[in-house]
């Protein structure tokens, strides 16, 4: 077997996905499975099929599970799990760094992609992530995303 079919075969095993459907929250199970397969496919393919080999796959992948719910530093907490999030408005702070170049500022929010604009606005309007999620349905996770992403490449062409 080839190392693509060998990972085709453990997403759509019975036992993966069971593994997956105990983690909690269950808002974060598809972005786990995800992230499994993110790390899976990095994966050198000699690995993944000695691994497959010597029936010690399953197990592996257990353990990336745990590592990725548990661990407070692996990347899957820092971009899905971290819920204490800096919740400051964001064109405050674009205004006050930037204080001499208000108005380039608030043009530049104006000349983003729509939905990064409405959510931008959405989000300085509600002043919280979990309150914008709660008036649109959109995940708080995609909200942060998106509005530091913009935040970022405001600060960029406003410096």
């Amino acid at each position: 077997m080839t190392r693509n079919e060998i990972i085709s075969d453990l997403f759509t095993s019975k036992d993966f996905n069971a593994c997956i459907k105990k983690m909690k929250p269950e808002r974060l199970q598809d972005d786990l499975k995800a992230e499994v397969g993110l790390i899976l496919c990095e994966k050198p393919d000699e690995k993944i099929i000695e691994l497959h080999e010597s029936g010690m796959l399953k197990f592996y992948t257990v353990r990336i599970i745990l590592n990725l719910m548990q661990s407070s530093s692996s990347p899957f907490y820092k971009k899905f799990r971290m819920t204490n999030v800096e919740l400051s408005n964001i064109i405050e702070p674009i205004i006050i760094e930037y204080d001499h170049r208000k108005d380039k500022a608030i043009a530049e929010i104006e000349n983003l992609y729509w939905y990064d604009r409405e959510i931008l606005k959405l989000y300085a309007e509600y002043g919280t992530y979990r309150a914008v999620e709660e008036a649109t349905g959109i995940p708080f996770e995609s909200i942060y995303k998106t509005v530091q992403k913009n935040c970022h490449l405001i600060r960029k062409k406003v410096a």
